[in-house]
């Protein structure tokens, strides 16, 4: 590893809290929100769990290409006072797209919890209110509820 800059210890640290996020969503279950609606709780799921993978897949691709380019540009035989505007091109890309992926996927992840306080989705544990509150309040729905 030739060295690591702002951008790959930022990318590094968004890329593991994306990827924390990602896997909480990605193991959280229907069954475990009965009062949700299983097929809004996918439809949340799936759309949580796309944003952050594309977050922390340009995470780790801007590393793994930073490292990759500066191998590449230490053999370039480079004239004058620093690298040619066509060499530059492509990482400047890279960071540009970077930068534009993690602030989408700061703004889609904002929009997503928005969705899921709305599908009434509390991630952390239920308090004994909120678990009577949801709860079947006759016989016949608690055994409808345990056939589902």
């Amino acid at each position: 590893m030739d060295h690591l800059d702002f951008f790959d210890i930022l990318a590094i640290l968004l890329g593991i809290s994306f990827t924390i996020a990602k896997l909480d969503a990605q193991g959280r279950k229907a069954e475990n929100f009965p009062h949700v609606d299983p097929a809004a709780f996918e439809a949340w799921r799936t759309w949580t769990v796309s944003i952050y993978r594309l977050g922390l897949s340009i995470c780790f691709l801007r590393v793994l290409f930073h490292q990759g380019w500066t191998l590449y540009a230490a053999r370039l035989h480079v004239t004058g006072p620093g690298y040619s505007k066509s060499q530059m091109a492509l990482p400047l890309l890279i960071d540009a797209l970077f930068l534009g992926i993690v602030t989408s996927t700061f703004f889609r992840a904002s929009r997503a919890r928005a969705r899921r306080r709305e599908l009434g989705i509390v991630l952390a544990p239920l308090t004994p209110q909120q678990s009577a509150a949801y709860a079947p309040e006759t016989e016949e729905e608690r055994k409808a509820a345990d056939t589902e």
